[in-house]
């Protein structure tokens, strides 16, 4: 097993870990969202292939959301087991080679998610090689997360740039400092992140406009 995927599923196991200690009902970062919500949410994207595409595909969201009810009924302990464990070997989720991409940001994100929601203070620490992982990760994938964004967008850690979005016509660009973890939870549309963003007004107000949500 690669560094990688060790990084994948150390953030999977850990996420299971916190899920059981805040419970069904704990709140989460994602709107209107319990953690139940969002380990039926994580369990449906890997065990349920049928249904899937209806997290990014709006015109298949209400199966999507039928089967995640659905799995909302299963109960607490099997549903975190199921996260814990994997998804099954026929599910491209699980194979080697896509865990890194298909599933460090999705658990990152996911775990930081309950655990800014039920926690007060500072953030957790990270491993360096998370962080730099991270890191590398969003290189590869700012632009996609950023591709609705209405205004050009630069992510800086302090020591390296990624030229997330180039400004469309009559934008300019906003600037976006922060950890790497703080970077990654912004790009996916979190507000509890702890980043500086500076720009012109007009292009502060195009960004608070796009909606980044995943």
């Amino acid at each position: 097993m690669s560094t990688t995927e060790n990084l994948a599923r150390i953030e999977r196991t850990q996420f299971a870990q916190t899920l059981l200690a805040v419970g069904p009902d704990a709140p989460t970062l994602c709107a209107g969202w319990t953690a139940l919500d969002l380990a039926a949410h994580v369990v449906l994207r890997e065990r349920r292939l049928d249904a899937a595409p209806g997290i990014a595909i709006p015109l298949l969201s209400n199966y999507t959301e039928s089967v995640r009810q659905q799995l909302r009924q299963t109960p607490w302990p099997t549903l975190v087991e199921q996260i814990n464990v994997g998804p099954p070997s026929w599910s491209p989720m699980g194979w080697a080679g896509i865990d890194d991409y298909a599933n460090l940001f999705e658990f990152f994100v996911h775990h930081e998610d309950v655990l800014r929601a039920n926690k007060s203070g500072q953030s957790r620490v990270l491993s360096p090689a998370l962080t730099d992982k991270l890191l590398s990760r969003l290189h590869d994938s700012a632009w996609f997360l950023w591709r609705r964004a209405r205004v050009g967008v630069v992510l800086t850690d302090g020591s390296s740039s990624i030229v997330a979005k180039r400004p469309p016509k009559g934008a300019g660009i906003v600037t976006i400092s922060g950890a790497p973890a703080e970077l990654v939870m912004k790009s996916y549309g979190r507000t509890n992140v702890a980043v500086e963003i500076s720009g012109a007004p007009h292009d502060l107000e195009l960004l608070a406009q796009t909606n980044l949500s995943f």
